[in-house]
């Protein structure tokens, strides 16, 4: 049987079991994430302080901020679609 990908929800969800303290995360580092069948990387923190600072060292600062809530956890999410933005992340990780 099929494994069924996660969604960022189920995802970050997951990722928060068990975890007295979060680090924020970068999601599809290797473009490995998708949107719309494009690569993708997405941003994750859990207050609006650590979303921006991330977004900021992403050079991403005009993407959005989301505010997600899925069951009983809100996170903050910045998608990266532009393919010179998830480039930049994919170099920035590399190293």
């Amino acid at each position: 049987m099929d494994k069924k990908n996660l969604s960022e929800q189920e995802w970050v969800y997951n990722y928060l079991q068990n975890r007295a303290n979060p680090l924020p995360l970068v999601l599809g580092t290797k473009g490995t994430w998708g949107i719309n069948d494009s690569k993708a990387i997405i941003l994750v923190a859990f207050t609006l302080p650590d979303i921006a600072i991330i977004r900021d060292m992403h050079n991403v600062t005009k993407n959005p901020i989301r505010e997600m809530r899925y069951k009983n956890i809100v996170y903050y999410a910045v998608n990266i679609v532009a393919k010179n933005q998830v480039e930049y992340v994919i170099d920035y990780w590399k190293e």
